[in-house]
Parts: structure tokens; sequence; C-alpha cells
């Protein structure tokens, strides 16, 4: 999608930190945008700011959705069709975070809401959209929200964050080889961000465990995180340039290097180059089972 003037755009955990940041690049850009989080006033809120945003130059709605309740993805998509008639992007962007503890002490709850709003929320809500994009048949993109962490170094002691986020990984990749041509698909794989993500367990429902208090992040020595206001212009414009992996930060890009030369390594380590492995490629597979389907 290389032009988001007039389009219309759902964004998922809008009410702040990265959303909201891609919310305000695409209201400056003309594009119509719905802001979805778990609270109505919370989403209102920042929906009635963009608007009075003196280079606003679209309009933007606020709806409520818990991504963890399929019936409330269903009717956030509803909502947003009935209101603008059509949607063209999604940025699949609500998660939260597990809390910070070693892997064999974290609860079971924790590693559970982990997984039902960064992982089965947003597969969900992918999903939804998915068949409405493809019902619809004109140009669309959707934009999953991963992290550093799916695709470089596994932060210590939030194990439940990071194999969420890898799910996100291992999903969105193979979705982009599943999708119709009028379909574009990124994943947005952002540094350490200011954002609110830390506290996101204020917002934990009863159902995982209930809110947890609000704790303030100690910061020491002059490691900081990224400033949360680059992220939205980088996101947009990469998806125009037609990028799948979107990386606003560069520290992670060395992060995914010293996994990527260990993967390397493991494997002139163990391997023999031959001539023949793609008879034994799985991707190789499924493109020739993929064409004689075709042509059926």
């Amino acid at each position: 999608m290389q032009d988001f003037k007039d389009k219309v755009a759902v964004i998922t955990g809008a009410a702040n930190g990265i959303g909201l940041d891609i919310a305000k690049t695409l209201i400056r850009q003309g594009c119509h945008v719905v802001i979805s989080d778990i609270h109505l006033t919370d989403a209102q809120a920042r929906a009635d700011q963009l608007q009075a945003m003196p280079d606003a130059s679209a309009s933007a709605i606020a709806i409520a959705c818990d991504v963890t309740d399929v019936t409330q993805i269903t009717a956030l998509a509803d909502a947003a069709w009935a209101h603008f008639g059509h949607v063209d992007a999604l940025f699949n962007n609500a998660g939260v975070g597990a809390g910070m503890s070693p892997a064999v002490k974290t609860k079971d709850e924790d590693l559970r809401w982990a997984f039902e709003v960064n992982f089965f929320g947003n597969w969900n809500t992918c999903m939804e959209f998915t068949r409405r994009f493809t019902k619809q048949g004109t140009p669309a993109h959707i934009c999953n929200t991963a992290s550093e962490n799916a695709i470089g170094w596994p932060a210590p002691y939030m194990a439940g964050y990071n194999a969420s986020k890898a799910a996100v990984l291992g999903y969105t990749g193979m979705l982009r080889m599943e999708l119709p041509e009028h379909i574009s698909i990124s994943l947005l794989c952002p540094g350490w961000t200011q954002t609110e993500i830390a506290n996101s367990g204020a917002l934990r429902p009863e159902a995982f465990g209930g809110p947890k208090p609000v704790r303030e992040m100690l910061i020491e020595g002059d490691v900081t995180p990224y400033d949360v206001e680059t992220v939205g212009a980088h996101t947009i414009e990469q998806i125009k340039q037609g990028s799948f992996y979107i990386f606003p930060h560069y520290a992670a890009r060395h992060l995914a290097e010293e996994r990527n030369n260990e993967i390397s390594a493991a494997f002139e380590a163990q391997q023999t180059d031959v001539d023949d492995w793609q008879a034994h490629d799985t991707r190789t597979f499924f493109a020739n089972m993929m064409t004689a389907k075709n042509k059926k």
C-alpha cells in the first residue's frame, strides 16, 4: 500500500504507545483511523485528541475491543465497516507484558494472559480482517506487531512475552505466502520503546488473575528506551516501500545478527552443503503442492 490518503485503518491497542503514534502519522496523511482499545473512555479520549490536532486531515472514531474475546473482535470489524463502508488496513498492535520473573517462577495466569493477548488476540484479529479483506477484493494491508525479542536476543525473565511474540513472527511469515495478491502484510519489530506496556498488568481482566499494581520501571545507567514518537512515521514509510520486516530501531540489528550468526555457525559445524538440499526442503515441497493444486 503506497498511499493512505482517504483510506481507513483499524488500530488495536491504540490508546497509547506505538498504536497511538501510528494513528497520529496516519491521520496526518489523510487516513481515517479507528482507535481501538480495551476501555472505550481511553480510546475516545485519544480519538478526540487526534481530531483536534492542527495537522489532522481525516477523522478518528473510537471502538472498544478486548482482543481476548472473539465476539468483540467481530463487533470491532462490524462497527468499522458500518461507519466507513470499507476498511483498508489493520494495525494489529494490542499487546501486553507478562511481568518479569524467571521462567520456572512464571505464574500460569501471567503466561496465559500474555498468549491470549499477544498471540491469540493477534491471530484472531488478523484472521477476522483477512477474511473480510479477501471478500472486499480491494488492496489492503495488515501490520502485525511483534518485537525485537522475536527476531533477536530473547530478553531474560520474560519467557512468556518472548514466546508469544515469536509465535506472531512464525504465523505472520507463513501467512504472507498464503494471502491473495491484493493483501500485503508486514511484521513490526520495535526495540525497547517508551510505552506503557510495563504496566499493562493494571488492565488485566479477572479471568486472568485480575489487575496488577502499577509499578515504576527503574532505569539504571545511561541505557534508555527509544522515543515512541519515531515509530509511526517509520512504520508507514516502510509499508509504502513494501517491506515485510519493519525495524524502527537500530539496536535490534545487533541482537538479530548475534542469533543469525550462531545459527549459521551451528549449521557449518554440523552439516555439509549438498546439491540436492531442495529435494528435502519443505518450502519447495509446499510450492510444488500449490502449483499442482492451482492446475486442477
